[in-house]
């Protein structure tokens, strides 16, 4: 053992002072030297963009405490699938990731959410998931106080609140969940998101599902993704219940709905697509699915729906009445054959229709008003019955036809193609069916 001089303690002593404090304080300058210095952003910026598969620009970076990181100013591009240019698709005011091993939870402040068209939103989720592999995290839990979310379009910008989530970075299938709220004026339902990457299917499959969990129903603009909610079903629409997207490949994607169209104008409905009809009140569409995708022979439209309109109070023109029992064979109570020929329009109590169209283009039809009248009353008004439905099948064709009054037009030509007749075609038909010429559209 080497004795314990004095000198010898003395150099103990030094040597701990150096080990304990000098080179602590040596580091820490050197730390500070490092990640204050002006290329340090860059440094970050790059590595956090070689993780991610975008380019990153930061403002500032911060360091509070071990184990904590802080981005100021943030901003998130990715190459467009042309590859021609940098789009941005995020940016947040601020950013705190905390790390706890394997998982890693995401604060954002002032988050913005950026797409051309909501085509390609989902193109740019699904090149994220695809490098979602290379991420060092297992989970990210995700904790955003607002959020907007544009989609490219000015009808097509949402406000997105108390957004809570988690995302699990499984190799086979990574999954996104998140919870939020939907603000918009008169509604505050609690909504989730669920997306994942079936990389276990061949081809791969993708899968995003939207739900309404509980609240008032959301407005009906969140459907101008699709379609001009206000043009077809009235500006005080509403919507509830469960969207799925799928996407198998690089295919298109296609959509399963179950849930209700709330206060739809059927004036908006029928009218300002099918001018020579009168339809007016205000209905539930109750949907026990609609499913929309690609068919044989025929593109992309619906496949099949099955469900209920429900409406109280209104009126339908006779011409109207006069098709759907000419054209889908709808049965008429003598009352109405017996109207004043100058009338053109019925005043109706209530309206109750439930219709099931299959993949084939038939279309079965009944009654949905209740025990209170049989099962085949479709409309009635303040006493008595008016219409009844088909006692057999109808038919996508009879119902162009009926919306189609052909009359006027030579012969030969069942439906003319136009811009508003051309909205028919993505209804069902059998294949065989389908019309090759794009010129006319089949009868009953």
């Amino acid at each position: 053992m080497f004795p314990l001089t004095r000198p010898f303690r003395q150099g103990l002593a030094t040597a701990a002072l150096f080990v304990f404090t000098v080179l602590p304080t040596a580091f820490v300058a050197l730390y500070a030297w490092r990640v204050n210095r002006p290329g340090h952003i860059r440094d970050v910026e790059i590595e956090l963009g070689r993780q991610l598969g975008l380019q990153v620009t930061l403002e500032a970076v911060r360091y509070p405490k071990p184990g904590e990181l802080v981005y100021q100013g943030i901003v998130l591009r990715q190459e467009e699938p042309r590859g021609k240019r940098l789009i941005e698709i995020a940016r947040a005011g601020l950013v705190r990731l905390v790390r706890s091993e394997r998982e890693l939870t995401l604060h954002a402040e002032n988050l913005k959410l950026s797409g051309e068209s909501p085509k390609q939103a989902l193109a740019q989720v699904g090149t994220l998931l695809q490098r979602s592999g290379a991420l060092p995290f297992e989970r990210i839990n995700l904790a955003v106080p607002a959020c907007e979310l544009d989609l490219g379009q000015e009808g097509l910008r949402y406000t997105i609140g108390d957004l809570a989530g988690e995302f699990v970075a499984d190799p086979s299938n990574p999954t996104l969940r998140v919870a939020y709220r939907l603000a918009e004026p008169g509604s505050g339902a609690r909504c989730e998101l669920t997306l994942n990457r079936d990389r276990g299917a061949n081809p791969v499959r993708s899968v995003l599902v939207l739900k309404t969990l509980e609240g008032l129903p959301l407005p009906a603009r969140v459907l101008d993704v699709f379609f001009e909610t206000d043009d077809w079903l009235g500006p005080r629409a509403k919507v509830e219940g469960t969207l799925a997207l799928s996407q198998a490949g690089g295919g298109d994607w296609e959509a399963d709905f179950q849930g209700s169209l709330i206060d739809v104008d059927l004036s908006s409905l029928v009218g300002k697509r099918f001018p020579r009809h009168h339809l007016a009140g205000t209905a539930r569409v109750a949907l026990q699915r609609a499913r929309w995708g690609e068919r044989s022979g025929q593109g992309a439209g619906w496949r099949e729906a099955k469900g209920e309109l429900i409406a109280s109070q209104g009126s339908i023109g006779v011409d109207l009445l006069q098709a759907l029992a000419r054209e889908m064979k709808f049965r008429l109570a003598s009352r109405v054959t017996r109207l004043d020929p100058r009338k053109t329009e019925a005043e109706f109590r209530s309206l109750g229709l439930a219709f099931d169209m299959q993949p084939s283009g038939e279309i079965h039809l009944a009654g949905a008003l209740g025990n209170e009248f049989s099962p085949d009353t479709v409309l009635v008004n303040a006493t008595a019955p008016l219409v009844f439905a088909p006692s057999g099948t109808a038919s996508v064709h009879g119902l162009i036809k009926t919306l189609f009054p052909v009359a006027d037009f030579q012969a030969g030509v069942m439906v003319p193609l136009t811009s508003e007749s051309r909205l028919l075609l993505c209804l069902p038909v059998a294949p065989e069916m389908a019309t090759k010429s794009g010129r006319t559209l089949g009868g009953n």
